[in-house]
């Protein structure tokens, strides 16, 4: 087990495999762009070691939350990041298939879905041979189709829907939230430079929502002189904490 300091004014501590399924910034890039509106109870889908339901916990200081983990190693992981930060009382980590949501919890019980699901088919790109990266990174055990039916399920009307994805498959991923009543509102693309083009989005969506989509501006992860960008830095130093994200509510 190796622990990963989150730093100041984060305030966490989180264990993690060395070998296995490791959060990486998209973690910080989901908690950040989870709006300041987002209503109780909040369900991380595919949990992983707990970090964004931790740093959500941190976010917001008086709701409850969920992570839900299919993968029995990291649910422990994430179950001892709980305790260790002492937020036993107000984070739930349930190990199950997303799959089977529906004979999990009731239908429209939570008011905000956040998730970093896999976003690779099978057979696009290389499938690692360690089973948590594997699961975590292709749709072995979860598609997009079956992650937007349980969201679909969660929600409440009016609820939120917060993801991070893959840019290539944008277009799918509308195509099957609008299917569901899960309405885009908000989008935002990451980029690794100025220069590159875009290899993260971030997706907010409402259920039976009616707004308009706002695309907001592109965050650049590093600047010219190869650190991170002020934003980046910002973001990872827990801006939201103190209330500085945009509010996109």
């Amino acid at each position: 087990m190796e622990p990963a300091a989150v730093h100041e004014p984060w305030q966490l501590t989180l264990h993690q495999s060395p070998h296995g399924y490791r959060f990486a910034l998209e973690a910080f890039l989901l908690a950040d762009f989870v709006p300041v509106t987002a209503t109780d109870p909040l369900i991380d889908l595919g949990t992983g070691c707990g970090v964004v339901a931790l740093l959500l916990a941190r976010r917001f200081p008086h709701r409850r939350f969920v992570g839900l983990e299919l993968q029995r190693s990291l649910a422990v992981f994430a179950q001892h990041n709980v305790v260790c930060s002492s937020l036993q009382h107000r984070i739930d980590i349930v190990q199950g298939d997303i799959r089977q949501v529906p004979s999990l919890f009731p239908s429209g019980v939570c008011g905000t879905v956040v998730c970093n699901p896999p976003y690779r088919t099978v057979g696009n790109g290389h499938l690692n041979p360690n089973p948590e990266k594997a699961i975590a990174r292709h749709e072995l055990a979860l598609t997009l189709s079956q992650l937007v039916q349980a969201a679909q399920h969660l929600l409440c009307r009016r609820g939120r829907l917060v993801m991070v994805y893959h840019p290539s498959r944008l277009p799918e991923l509308c195509a099957q939230l609008e299917t569901a009543r899960l309405r885009p509102r908000c989008l935002r693309l990451v980029h690794a430079t100025a220069q590159t083009p875009a290899s993260i989005v971030l997706v907010e969506a409402v259920r039976d929502g009616r707004d308009a989509l706002t695309v907001l501006p592109p965050l650049w992860v590093y600047a010219a002189s190869g650190g991170y960008t002020a934003e980046m830095q910002a973001i990872f130093q827990g801006r939201a904490i103190v209330g500085d994200t945009p509010d996109t509510a």
